[in-house]
């Protein structure tokens, strides 16, 4: 059983977004993501973190800002990003085994914003391969998306992760409906930078509220099976 020690309870929430470029956007057919980090051109624009530690109330990151036109271009914004996953680990260098890893969370963070940073990471060779693994692979992954499938009335055949609209639709009624993710390339097109930016920290601000209201339910559950 895990041990969480307030002091050393590191809880992130973040995301990340990425630019395609308009020739692969266009497929049609294969995966339903269309960003791959290996492709050229792929790039990650940057993202909005907030966190720190929350049994003592401490917050680190308070939806801060770390974008290719803040940091000077893609290197040093992958840089910046994984500067805040080491502080995380620092935080809790002299941890025993079985208290709590550092937690990550967000809405569909295991399939692109982990996976994508860390090829980012060891592309631009920001810190030794197993160093890159030690501090971006081994935080607990809380993905929304997946966490979240109980929560969301569906009708799909099989288990499926649920969207970020969906979500928000089942756990916080009264906001707005979020865009579609390709969004943000229109934005990039036109050079909308304040917009990215807003719509990313309004993304992660609903984030942080649904997993709120997912804890909160998870510790007075209306019935039991």
């Amino acid at each position: 059983m895990v041990v969480f020690k307030p002091e050393m309870t590191e809880f992130l929430v973040f995301d990340l977004e990425a630019f395609v470029p308009p020739m692969d956007r266009r497929k049609r057919t294969g995966a339903s993501l269309a960003v791959n980090a290996f492709r050229e051109g792929h790039t990650l624009l940057g993202g909005v973190v907030y966190g720190g530690r929350p049994l003592t109330g401490e917050v680190v990151q308070d939806y801060a800002h770390y974008w290719m036109w803040r940091e000077g271009g893609e290197k040093e914004v992958v840089t910046a990003l994984y500067r805040v996953f080491a502080a995380m680990w620092d935080g809790v260098k002299d941890k025993k085994m079985i208290q709590a890893d550092p937690v990550v969370c967000g809405v569909g963070i295991s399939t692109f914003d982990m996976p994508f940073l860390l090829t980012k990471c060891l592309q631009y060779q920001v810190a030794p391969p197993e160093e890159i693994y030690n501090t971006i692979g081994k935080c607990r992954v809380v993905d929304l998306s997946v966490a979240g499938i109980g929560f969301v009335p569906t009708q799909n055949p099989i288990l499926h992760p649920c969207s970020h609209n969906q979500l928000a639709d089942a756990l916080l009624p009264e906001r707005a409906r979020k865009p579609t993710g390709k969004k943000v390339w229109e934005m990039m097109d036109a050079k909308e930078y304040g917009a990215v930016e807003q719509r990313c920290e309004g993304e992660v601000r609903e984030m942080v509220e649904i997993a709120n209201r997912m804890l909160l339910s998870c510790r007075y559950p209306r019935s039991t099976v």
